[in-house]
């Protein structure tokens, strides 16, 4: 393992960041989904932090600036191709992402790094049970009709669970809710064995590399998870909750680590040492077995042909679904699932502009830009409103204003695979952002709903607070 980093290192932020920073306040942190007008009245209400004179002039200033046009046509142009991490579509976003803060005459740089991303080669689900004519399932996601994406969703990368391991299964089907250890518990306490048999659970209450590894912990020989429509419909409590057609198939890591895993706790530099794919792979951390995504609409269809035992009435689907039952079988699930895991580069943007009173001082404002496929919502809602954000502090510096304090605008890559490219940045600059950083906000969503999502550590709770009050603003 590499020795840990150094005051003496190279950091991606120097020249562009003076050195030898006096002591810190107390750090805090943020992870903030809001409509992009909070994200302009959050740092509107932050600027007491940022700026000396007059911040009442700036703030109102602030969320004068701009239009939600220039927003729009940043969203567009991130989100005309799908852009998952390491392709060059993805590549195009970034330099969208520089050449509009380059514009804005902030010193900006492209930091890559050499990372293990995962990418499907080969998969295949059928379903077969005594007196049923087997079913070949198409493993894609529907496209509609008039849809203007339709020619680039050709570019979308096949549904895939990334860092699933390669390998085939032929086997009866268990269903185990939603995958947790309490599921598996309850299946042993009613005698069912999930040893060798593909685990069928549904998306909803633990992260989905959890579901896959808990099935491999209970002795699975594969498995599958689906997005259940009882979990992913909007009802009358929550008009704006999580929403998938029947025909939709969600995709996602099932890495449960965070940053590159062939680097644990080191930076993924050039010529860096680096642990092999296969070790990384056979890590705790990794699925260890095969396993697939599928649709709601599949995994009823699985659902219709699983016997045994009446699942309980919490274990069941909603309104129109059929009656769900343990298994195992008669219905069996042949699975086979390649992928690729291979080492590619992923670009990180970062731009600064440097605070007058205490340039040593870090504001760091994050979002990722990668996405499994277009990333309207998740997460170009965010950089469009990141890039709308910067565009318009560059407007106030033509009035007179400076931060208080340096402002960091940190677009990140790989976010999806596991916060990949902003751990990366971080594990590279350790040392000089422990002493350094006062707050760190991020965006991910920016736009998804009529409500505002966000949490925060406590130290900011009030600032949430009083953004949630700013015009154009509805906390739920």
């Amino acid at each position: 393992m590499p020795p840990p980093l150094g005051d003496d290192d190279s950091c991606l932020l120097t020249p562009l960041i003076p050195a030898s920073p006096p002591p810190l306040p107390p750090r805090a942190t943020a992870r903030l989904h809001p409509l992009p007008l909070l994200v302009g009245a959050l740092f509107a209400t932050y600027y007491h932090l940022l700026v000396a004179p007059a911040p009442s002039y700036y703030q109102s200033l602030f969320l004068s600036l701009g239009c939600n046009d220039t927003a729009a046509a940043h969203l567009r142009a991130l989100t005309v191709r799908p852009h998952l991490a390491g392709t060059e579509a993805n590549a195009l976003a970034a330099d969208h992402v520089v050449s509009t803060l380059s514009s804005l005459s902030f010193p900006t740089r492209v930091t890559p790094y050499e990372v293990l991303l995962s990418y499907p080669v080969r998969r295949s689900l059928s379903l077969s049970a005594p007196g049923h004519a087997t079913t070949t399932f198409a493993l894609v996601q529907d496209t509609y009709p008039g849809d203007p994406y339709a020619a680039a969703s050709a570019e979308v990368v096949p549904t895939f669970l990334a860092y699933a391991a390669s390998g085939s299964a032929a086997a009866e089907v268990v269903y185990a809710n939603y995958g947790r250890t309490e599921d598996y518990a309850y299946l042993a306490s009613r005698g069912v064995n999930v040893t060798g048999k593909v685990a069928l659970a549904r998306y909803g209450k633990v992260y989905r590399g959890d579901i896959v590894i808990n099935a491999r912990d209970a002795g699975a020989a594969a498995a599958v998870i689906f997005t259940d429509a009882k979990d992913y419909t909007p009802g009358k409590a929550f008009p704006d909750g999580p929403w998938m057609p029947a025909t939709g198939v969600q995709v996602g890591s099932t890495f449960k680590g965070v940053g590159d895993p062939t680097t644990p706790m080191w930076a993924s530099s050039e010529g860096c040492e680096r642990v092999s794919v296969a070790e990384a792979m056979a890590t705790d951390d990794m699925p260890g077995i095969p396993a697939l995504p599928v649709s709601g609409r599949d995994g009823e269809e699985i659902l219709r042909l699983v016997g045994g035992d009446v699942a309980p009435e919490d274990w069941q689907g909603g309104e129109g679904a059929p009656v769900y039952h343990l298994g195992p079988g008669p219905a069996v699930l042949n699975l086979s699932y390649t992928g690729n895991e291979t080492i590619a580069t992923i670009q990180n943007v970062i731009s600064v502009i440097e605070g007058k009173e205490e340039p040593d001082r870090y504001v760091i404002l994050g979002n990722h830009r990668d996405a499994w496929t277009f990333g309207a919502a998740d997460p170009n809602s965010g950089t469009a409103a990141l890039l709308e954000l910067a565009e318009r502090l560059s407007k106030l510096q033509t009035k007179g204003w400076r931060p208080r304090r340096t402002i960091i605008l940190c677009n990140w890559d790989a976010e999806e695979y596991g916060l990949i490219g902003s751990t990366e940045w971080v594990e590279e600059n350790r040392a000089m952002l422990t002493s350094r950083t006062v707050a760190y906000l991020n965006v991910d969503v920016g736009v998804s709903g009529s409500g505002v999502d966000a949490s925060a550590t406590p130290q900011l709770d009030q600032l949430l607070k009083q953004a949630s009050k700013k015009e154009g603003s509805k906390s739920r």
